[in-house]
């Protein structure tokens, strides 16, 4: 032991005996003052990487005093895992691999955050104990259960790979399959909640100009982004309708009642984009018709406009959007309504509606302009492909992963433009305004080829 940790031992043990720490980090005050005198020690081991010095005392802070702070168990780990790394014998591997999950079950007694601590029990046996494929599965399916929607994002991802990993291991038949889109929907919904919440909350901070928190609720936003697009590559190699449909087909003809079934099946037929499917339309006629709420009005709306019965579509849609009692639904109902309404060449009543979407959920707004952009497209005149060309412009500034259905659009008005010359004859100039009639409305910015 070097001078300056038992410099900084013999202090901190004279403080917390002096000053009378009674029972403030530990059962009694000689604890309080043991746990102190530890904690320098281990601490001072730590900052200089011995490791098997650090040890012994960090064990005894977690014993005296596991409330005394959260970095007692970050630091733990590094501890734990270098020592892993560093082992001599199996058992001595053993003995470090079992102190990281007690690090995990202290860590919840002593600051709660049950559900990410079991995930993070889940995550050390991936790490070191990868082909304990059921224990780690089985892990992240408490901590999911324990958790709901406050499990941490990343664990989401991770269950999905445990799952997938799981079920490889047992060669999973396809009853069994069906296990793996439970994961999937519970994961996209978490998420999908989430993304909801952080883009009102973000939209809520830019309208007061709380530029600190903007930029952090921009970081959670882009994030989520990311794990939502990580569960997608995920799910992809098994997401074909073609190996969905199989999974739910048999069970959906021995029970066409059972309501979770039913749920199930609308839900991943819905998500994958299956909704032309037979077993699509019988499940959500079947679920519709047993227990009619928000959420299977908004599936027959989906399964009509899989059969081009846009209008009836359009009523279904509608009723979601009006009865959901959630943002995140009236969101969904109102943007697929949009869509409907625009495929029925409805313009004026789907850009109505294509905006409330908008207005329930932020993070739809380049998808909702978008939608707008090639409904003034699909209207006779240069002045709606003016129209057209800026809304495009917009979605585009708006949701940069639009750009190349945007550019497609953009390229599509700039086509109906007028030369210079015709503009000169017609008396305009390039980079004015000019006002657009009919349904559209307002003004456009006048451009030429």
């Amino acid at each position: 032991m070097n001078k300056i940790t038992l410099l900084i031992s013999g202090v901190a043990f004279v403080l917390a005996s002096n000053l009378g720490f009674a029972q403030r980090f530990g059962a009694t005050p000689e604890d309080s003052a043991e746990c102190i005198m530890n904690n320098s020690l281990y601490v001072e081991f730590y900052k200089q990487k011995q490791w098997a010095d650090a040890y012994e005392p960090w064990k005894k802070v977690v014993e005296l005093c596991p409330k005394y702070h959260n970095n007692t168990y970050v630091r733990g780990n590094a501890i734990l895992a270098n020592l892993y790394a560093t082992a001599a014998t199996p058992a001595e591997r053993e003995q470090y691999f079992n102190d990281m999950l007690m690090v995990c079950d202290k860590r919840t007694e002593a600051f709660g955050d049950k559900a990410n601590n079991i995930a993070r029990k889940a995550q050390i046996y991936s790490q070191y104990k990868p082909n304990e494929t059921e224990t780690i599965y089985n892990l992240y399916k408490e901590a999911a259960q324990e958790g709901g929607a406050n499990l941490d994002q990343q664990y989401c991802v991770l269950y999905l790979q445990a799952t997938i990993n799981y079920l490889k291991a047992i060669k999973a038949n396809t009853e069994q399959m069906s296990v793996l889109f439970d994961v999937y929907d519970y994961a996209s919904e978490t998420m999908e909640g989430s993304l909801t919440q952080t883009s009102n909350d973000l939209d809520s901070l830019t309208q007061i100009n709380d530029t600190k928190n903007m930029e952090k609720l921009q970081k959670e936003l882009d994030n989520t982004r990311s794990n939502i697009a990580a569960l997608e590559t995920l799910i992809e190699p098994f997401a074909s309708c073609e190996k969905i449909i199989p999974i739910y087909e048999n069970r959906f003809n021995n029970n066409p009642t059972d309501l979770a079934l039913l749920k199930k099946i609308t839900t991943n037929l819905s998500r994958k984009d299956c909704t032309k499917s037979e077993l699509f339309f019988k499940a959500t006629e079947n679920l519709h018709k047993q227990e009619p709420t928000p959420r299977s009005a908004f599936l027959m709306g989906q399964m009509l406009v899989g059969k081009e019965e846009y209008t009836s579509a359009a009523k279904y849609l509608e009723e979601a959007e009006n009865t959901a009692e959630d943002i995140s639904t009236k969101a969904k109902a109102a943007y697929q309504l949009a869509n409907a309404l625009y495929r029925s060449k409805n313009y004026s009543a789907a850009r109505t509606a294509a905006r409330r979407a908008a207005g329930y959920d932020k993070s739809l707004a380049g998808k909702t302009t978008l939608l707008v952009a090639n409904m003034y497209l699909a209207t006779a005149g240069q002045n709606a492909a003016f129209a057209a060309y800026d809304e495009a412009a917009r979605a585009k500034a708006l949701d940069p992963s639009l750009a190349a259905d945007a550019n497609r659009v953009m390229n599509a008005a700039h086509g109906r433009f007028p030369t210079k010359e015709n503009l000169f004859f017609e008396g305009g100039s390039a980079g004015g305004t000019v006002s657009v009639g009919g349904w559209i409305g307002g003004t456009a910015t006048v451009r030429t080829r």
